[in-house]
Parts: C-alpha cells; structure tokens; sequence
C-alpha cells in the first residue's frame, strides 16, 4: 500500500546520513535509506509506491544522485517518475531552482539540513492524503 509521507533518504555520509534520518524520524516520519544512487534505483524499482519523497544527495559513488534521478524519470510508470526528489547537497552550484528543475528534480536544499527545513520540505512535497 502507497504510504505518501514515506520518505526515501538517499545519503552516502555515514554521519549525515545518521542525523538527517534522526530528524525525520523525530518527526514522525517513516524513513527508508540508500548509501548510494545505485541503491536507491533498487529500493524504488521494487516499491514504486512505497515513497512520497526522495531526499537526494547528488555526489555520492557508484550512481551519483544525478544519474539515479534520470533513470527514476526515465521508469515507464507512475510511480516511480513522478516522486517528488529533492537535491540536497552543498555544492552551491545546485543552490539554483532552474538547474535542478533542469536535473529533473523538484528543489534543492543545502547542507547542513536544520529540521524546520526537512519539516517544510516534507510538509510541501510529502503530505499524507
């Protein structure tokens, strides 16, 4: 069953990883995980409708965030390609809507990730029906 306030937190940061699914989940949010873009891609593809929300890093080994985005857009059905994904980075050269919106995601948030930030990114993208 679709659970639309699920949230997918693609992270290849141990630590970062850590803290943001320790906000999430403080805010009583369901979280899943994937350390990298490859990962993620598997974890969707055998649960499209299993998440309202990805939370993407962009620079991470194997499958870069970018390269995991093209390929959920690319999926032949909805969901998958219509979750909203949102970029989380601190490369300020993603701290532009136009160049995400561009990579096929829906915003960008930089890091650090403070918890109203994470509260109104899911509240806009990720809110339960």
């Amino acid at each position: 069953m679709n659970n639309p306030r699920k949230v997918l937190l693609v992270e290849n940061d141990e630590f970062t990883r850590y803290m943001m699914r320790e906000i999430i989940t403080a805010l009583g949010v369901e979280v899943g995980i994937a350390e990298n873009g490859q990962t993620c891609i598997d974890m969707v593809s055998s649960a499209p409708s299993e998440y309202g929300l990805i939370l993407m890093d962009l620079h991470m080994p194997l499958l870069s965030g970018i390269d995991a985005t093209k390929k959920i857009r690319e999926a032949p059905m909805n969901p998958p390609n219509n979750v909203p994904i949102i970029a989380v980075t601190a490369d300020a050269a993603y701290h532009d809507e136009a160049v995400v919106k561009k990579l096929g995601m829906d915003g960008f948030t930089p890091k650090p990730v403070s918890p109203g930030r994470i509260l109104k990114i899911i509240d806009k993208f990720c809110t339960a029906a």
